[in-house]
């Protein structure tokens, strides 16, 4: 069941860090709007729990 879950989660994590690349690649030098800006902070919340996740996993099945 970890394995599964675990793998789930690094996918989910692979997708959410290609959803901010994309961001950042579409990132204006110049005016950016507040949407972008809170896509941001909502990617980088989700990474940063999904990452912990990963990490609890992992060790709590070593």
């Amino acid at each position: 069941m970890a394995k599964k879950e675990l793998e789930q989660l690094e996918k989910e994590l692979q997708e959410v860090e290609n959803q901010l690349k994309d961001l950042k690649a579409r990132w204006p030098a110049h005016s950016l709007k507040p949407v972008m800006f809170a896509q941001l902070e909502d990617l980088e919340e989700e990474r940063d729990r999904l990452k912990r996740l990963v990490k609890s996993i992992k060790l709590y099945h070593k």
